[in-house]
Formats: structure tokens, C-alpha cells, sequence
């Protein structure tokens, strides 16, 4: 029986995508799970006695659990599914290392888990974005260097001599998140200790001031220079295939690959422009939110014109439909915080729902959708089955687009009235709660309309992988087998760069 299953393990390990399909499916199943503790957390914002007197059930263990869940474990474990499918295909040769890759995601999958159970224990650094402890940390960095070994192999040994965009971006995004994570996390830093001055420096941290500065270099970055830039390189493989025609320009989006690369890194800071930083950082960092508006305009123009005359592809290709209301709202969301970087603004909405508001906008909104997009479209191409039910996938869609901006608007108004009770009529902060409870009601009904979608979403995949192969497999094989791509290369890119569709 082990050899049986040992040599089961072998083949499936060597099998063509099963590193991609590893990492698409454990990401939606992280989906799930993310939503659940996100759906408790906003039961209690309106019953805080709800799980009274069960230590990991508080919402000061599930908010980090939640974040870094739906971060590194939803959104993180589908990119690498997705990005394990579409390099070896926009490099003419097979993945390097697929045995490597299911490794990498077997072992990242159990290092999400252990930070997850660690912050529910309330075994925590105590720092946004950074709440990982050490030994999760070093996990996570060492996983990462593994996945730059595995795309990085992949793109070396490339039989296509021109590199399409999606790798400018992938290839960036793997080596930026671990140079970051490593910053962010302060991993050279492990331990608790005492300074000559009396000073406490924590584990994962530096002191005073300046671990605010780094602390929001990473908690900004790990969603410009990881979350958004991995996600545009999704965006840039799955339109121009799913349309069937080039991207409308390569230059262009390769325009956008280096704005975003320059304009980004210092934006994190307007996270303090109330706090005591200098102020040639506030400046640096306005000017480079406000910045953004320029990559972020290219790539919606660039994706928005490879569709000109195609829209209505919307309404019968439902994982199309997923990844262009993921780029509306990434186009929404980027605007959002350009305009909530400036002084005036950012000094009446900071600390208040709205910015929670516009977070879920850009994880939820932008690349949420996205990943749902790309799983409905990745998983039957590498089953070589049809997505199992079309109703139900729209029905999916239409959850979370509802639940989302429901979700999206009942928080930007609970953050405008806390801003007006706070600056306008003076009142404690404690004693505006009653303000935006109502408002918290409304969050609960449509985080759980998301939570519903992503039950539809696993379920779906699942019975797709466990459906037959249909009987007529060899004639529908030239819509399912997905070997010859249509993202632009040589010739076709040529034409790209000048505006022309083949």
C-alpha cells in the first residue's frame, strides 16, 4: 500500500500544471476560511459578547489572523498557482522545478496554517501587516526565495526569446515581496532584549520612530509592489486571451511596469502624515500616491482598449467577466487613495472605517476578483473539463459584486460619520460607536454574501475536478488543451506595440 501510494504521489507530482492547480485550489479553499473568521469579526462589532469568554475567538486575535489569511493565504497561494500556469506557457518551456513548486505550496500551505493557530493563540509581534512571529517569518521568507528560484529558473530557460509583460511583472514581484517581507518583519531581529538605555527593543521590530517608518514601508508595499503588481501580470496574460487578441500596447504597459516601480516604494507614509515623521517624507510620500495615478491609468487604458468592440465577451465568459470588474475596481481604488493621500483629506478620514473600507476595495474589489477569475478559467483548462456549473459561477459573481460594494459604501459612510463626529462635533471616539453601528449591521449582511460566493466558488471547482472528462474530450480538446497561446509574441507583439490586432 505505501509503494502504491508513493508512486500515485510521484506521477501526480510530475504531472503538467499540478503545481498551479495545488496552489489555485488551496487558494480557494483559503478564501473560504478567510471570509468565515472575517464574517465572526463583524458579528462582533455588533455582539461583542458573541464568544465571550473563548480567548481565540476575540476580535483582537482574528483581525491579524483574517488579514494575514486573506493576504498570504488566498491571494498569496493563487498567484503562485497562477503564475506556476502562465510562465511556462508565456516561456514555450515547462515549469522548473513542478516538483519543487508542489513542495513550496504543500509547505506554504502548512506555514499559513501555523501562523494562523500562532495569532488566534495570541502569539504575536503586535505590528500591522507584520503580526507573523519569528518562526513563521523565517518560514515565509525562506519560501519565497524558493518560489524567485522556481520562476526565475522557469524564465531562464525560455524557448521564447521576447519577454511578454507579464513577466517584467511576475519577475519583479517574486524578488521585491522577499526583499520587503524581510524588512517588514525585521527577521534579523527575533528576540525581546534590552537596550544600554533602557530600552526595549520587541522581537520583529526596531524602536520608536523608525519602526513606524519601516513598518509602513512593507504594510503599503506588500500591496503595491506584491498584491498589485503580481495581480497586473494576471490581468495582462488572462484579457488579451480570453478576447483573443493582442494587448493593445506592450510599450505602454511596460510604461506602467516602471512608473509603478519608481513612484511606489515611498507611498506607505501617508499613513503618518499625522504622526511626527519629517516632513520632507510626508511630501515624498503625497507626491508619490498622487504619483500613481500615471501606471495606474496606463495599465486601465492599456487593458480597456485591448476590449474596444469586445465588451460584450462580458456577459457569456464569466472568468472575463471576474478580471475586468477586478481592473474597474482597481482603477477605483487606486483613484481613492491618491485623493485620501492629500493632507486635507487624509487628516479628516484617517483612523476611520472609510480606510477599511478602501482596503477590502483593493484586496476584495481589485485582485479578489481577479483570483476568482483566474481559478475559474486556470482549474477546467488544467482538468481538461468544463467548469462544472455556469449558474452557479454566476451566481458567485454577482454575490460578491453585490456584497462587495454593499460592503464598501455602508463602511464609507460609517467612516464619514465617524470623521464628522469626531472633528466636527468634538465627540470621543468611544462615544461615536453609537454613530456607526448601523452602519455595522449592513457590513455583516454583505461580508456574508461574499463568504456565500466563495462557498459557491470551492464547491464549484470541486465538482469540476471530480466530473468526468466529457465524451466528446478529443473534439472540444482545441478549447480545452490551451497550447497555443494568444498574448503576443514576436510578430504578434510587434503589432501590439503599434495599436494592431491580427
Amino acid at each position: 500500500m505505501p509503494g502504491r501510494i508513493f508512486r500515485f504521489l510521484r506521477r501526480w507530482l510530475d504531472r503538467p500544471d499540478s503545481a498551479a492547480l495545488h496552489g489555485l485550489i488551496s487558494g480557494s479553499v483559503w478564501f473560504v476560511i478567510g471570509t468565515t473568521i472575517g464574517l465572526i469579526m463583524s458579528h462582533e462589532l455588533t455582539l461583542p459578547d458573541l464568544f465571550a469568554g473563548i480567548p481565540p475567538l476575540v476580535f483582537s486575535r482574528l483581525r491579524p489572523a483574517h488579514v494575514n489569511m486573506m493576504l498570504f493565504g488566498f491571494l498569496s497561494t493563487t498567484f503562485f498557482g497562477a503564475w506556476y500556469y502562465l510562465t511556462p506557457r508565456l516561456c514555450q518551456t515547462s515549469l522548473r522545478g513542478n516538483r519543487g513548486a508542489n513542495l513550496l505550496l504543500f509547505l506554504w500551505n502548512i506555514t499559513i496554517a501555523a501562523g494562523t493557530i500562532a495569532l488566534l493563540s495570541g502569539d504575536t509581534q503586535g505590528k500591522e501587516y507584520s503580526e507573523y512571529p519569528w518562526y513563521i517569518d523565517w518560514a515565509v521568507e525562506l519560501l519565497l526565495i524558493g518560489n524567485i528560484a522556481i520562476i526565475y529558473r522557469t524564465i531562464a530557460a525560455r524557448r521564447e526569446a521576447r519577454m511578454y509583460v507579464s513577466l517584467w511583472y511576475i519577475g519583479g514581484t517574486v524578488m521585491w515581496i522577499a526583499i520587503m517581507y524581510a524588512i517588514g518583519n525585521v527577521i534579523w531581529h527575533p528576540f525581546t532584549t534590552t537596550l544600554a538605555n533602557g530600552q526595549i527593543q520587541y522581537s520583529g521590530s526596531l524602536t520608536g520612530l523608525d519602526d513606524a517608518v519601516w513598518n509602513w514601508f512593507y504594510g503599503h508595499n506588500v500591496f503595491g509592489l506584491y498584491i498589485t503588481t503580481g495581480g497586473i501580470g494576471i490581468v495582462y496574460y488572462l484579457v488579451p486571451k480570453l478576447v483573443k487578441r493582442p494587448i493593445y500596447s506592450h510599450t505602454m504597459s511596460l510604461i506602467g511596469f516602471w512608473t509603478i516601480v519608481l513612484m511606489y516604494a515611498p507611498t506607505g507614509q501617508h499613513h503618518l502624515l499625522q504622526g511626527p515623521i519629517p516632513n520632507w517624507l510626508k511630501v515624498y510620500a503625497i507626491i508619490g500616491s498622487v504619483g500613481l495615478i500615471v501606471p495606474v491609468f496606463t495599465q486601465s487604458t492599456n487593458i480597456f482598449m485591448t476590449m474596444r468592440g469586445a465588451w460584450g465577451a462580458m456577459i457569456e465568459n464569466i472568468p472575463l467577466r471576474f478580471v475586468l470588474t477586478g481592473s474597474f475596481f482597481y482603477l477605483a481604488v487606486s483613484i481613492q487613495g491618491s485623493i485620501q493621500s492629500l493632507m486635507v483629506v487624509n487628516r479628516f478620514v484617517h483612523f476611520t472605517q472609510w480606510v477599511v473600507a478602501h482596503a477590502h476595495l483593493a484586496l476584495l474589489g481589485g485582485f479578489g476578483f481577479l483570483s476568482s477569475g483566474a481559478m475559474l478559467y486556470m482549474v477546467p483548462q488544467i482538468s481538461r473539463r468544463p467548469l462544472w456549473s455556469r449558474n452557479l459561477a454566476d451566481a458567485q459573481y454577482w454575490l460578491m459584486l453585490l456584497g462587495l460594494t454593499g460592503f464598501f459604501w455602508s463602511l464609507t459612510a460609517a467612516g464619514l460619520a465617524q470623521a464628522s463626529s469626531w472633528i466636527g462635533e468634538g465627540q470621543q471616539v468611544v462615544k461615536a460607536l453609537d454613530v456607526v453601528k448601523p452602519y455595522f449591521f449592513l457590513r455583516s449582511w454583505f461580508g456574508g454574501m461574499i463568504w456565500v460566493g466563495a462557498l459557491l466558488q470551492v464547491a464549484n471547482l470541486y465538482m469540476t475536478l471530480r466530473s468526468p472528462a466529457p465524451s466528446a474530450a478529443i473534439e472540444r480538446a482545441g478549447s480545452l488543451k490551451d497550447l497555443q497561446e494568444i498574448s503576443p509574441t514576436g510578430a504578434a507583439m510587434m503589432n501590439a506595440e503599434r495599436g494592431l490586432a491580427e
